[in-house]
């Protein structure tokens, strides 16, 4: 069943045109063909015989991904649909939402309905869809599961993950601890899940039906270039702290704005490319969404660590910076001791393979980093 055309006004127009076309002067995006990009854009709503198309509706989304097992909420916003559409919209059912530019489109959400609801907003009928991922993750508590004394944290999380239902695709820890009187859980199987997680320094969630348990820095995906020239909006740097029974972990890293990339998700690697960064970050959580006028992907994401690749600096002649935290390269060599004459860098720059070496900002700080430094 495909809903009729049913445009929500604004005056003598629709407010999705209107917000295209405020967004289409201070944004222009080229495609191949020369068609402005955002006048592609492409949402589908579908649920049983129901599909329903941004071409012909007005409809808002909220879907959050992150690095944790406990299900996540998905809100989509419907207007004016016909009341025959809002009742084949039922409670229970597979709901999927797929948007992109074009042919470019993917599903951002898989998922079963949990709740439906519309009321009166003026003169539009609004209709709210909240969505959970998985029904098998709800979140549900544990009562009185008691481990022996001299239990570890890695077993206990074995343990409960066998509870969730779902095949352990990847199990590797960073470290462990020693409940040394023991533990009796009576709280959340989800909640309970994350916090042994933590204590073993890593992360627990679950992508494409399985269960992956790593850091979420590690482990190979789908990988991104993003620039301006890409659809980076904004970038900001972020730091927690994490706390898990005697261990505290600090988590650095980017909050990236740009326009909607519907392939990313948890785990994502980001090749981020701007004046200041320029660097690898893997995806830990974040959120798609339109609000009718911002067609956006948000994340955080943090920084990949360098692979051993046998070619340590200190084995290669190469100044080691790995102390180092900053931006002037000349600060860095001096920190230990070396020259940081121009004529020693371009020797480093082209060990490094930084070809073209002028002593530019950008080729500095690409040196710091190459050098194992931290560009803060």
């Amino acid at each position: 069943m495909s809903e009729q055309f049913n445009l929500r006004r604004r005056g003598n127009s629709s407010r999705i045109i209107k917000s295209l076309i405020g967004l289409e002067q201070s944004i222009n995006i080229e495609t191949s063909n020369g068609d402005n990009a955002l006048f592609r854009r492409n949402i589908i709503v579908q649920t049983g015989n129901v599909s329903i198309n941004s071409n012909d509706l007005d409809l808002e989304f909220d879907v959050e991904f992150d690095d944790d097992t406990e299900a996540n909420e998905s809100e989509i916003i419907l207007y004016n649909l016909s009341d025959t559409t809002i009742q084949n919209i039922k409670k229970g059912e597979k709901v999927t939402l797929t948007a992109g530019y074009k042919e470019d489109t993917g599903i951002i959400l898989s998922g079963f309905i949990s709740h439906v609801k519309t009321i009166f907003d003026d003169l539009d009928k609004v209709t709210t869809v909240k969505a959970i991922d998985s029904v098998d993750r709800i979140e549900r508590k544990i009562e009185n599961l008691a481990y022996a004394k001299g239990s570890k944290a890695s077993t206990i999380l074995n343990d409960l993950l066998t509870k969730v239902g779902l095949p352990v695709a990847k199990f590797s820890i960073k470290r462990d601890y020693v409940y040394k009187d023991g533990l009796t859980v009576n709280a959340g199987l989800m909640e309970t899940i994350k916090k042994q997680a933590q204590v073993c320094g890593v992360s627990t969630y679950i992508s494409k039906g399985q269960i992956y348990v790593q850091a979420i820095s590690e482990g190979e995906d789908v990988n991104f270039t993003i620039e301006v020239d890409t659809g980076m909006i904004s970038l900001s740097e972020f730091e927690e702290e994490i706390s898990a029974e005697e261990f505290k972990d600090t988590v650095k890293g980017y909050e990236v704005t740009m326009l909607l990339q519907h392939r990313i998700s948890t785990g994502s690697i980001l090749n981020i490319k701007s004046k200041n960064v320029n660097g690898k970050y893997r995806v830990r959580e974040g959120r798609h969404s339109y609000d009718g006028s911002n067609f956006l992907t948000k994340v955080k994401a943090i920084e990949c660590p360098q692979k051993d690749d046998g070619t340590d600096n200190k084995d290669s002649g190469l100044p080691d910076l790995s102390r180092y935290t900053g931006v002037s390269i000349v600060d860095g060599l001096a920190s230990i001791g070396c020259d940081s004459s121009f004529a020693y860098r371009a020797k480093i720059a082209e060990k490094l393979g930084i070809t073209g070496y002028k002593g530019t900002a950008s080729q500095n700080l690409d040196m710091i980093r190459r050098l194992g430094g931290k560009v803060k």
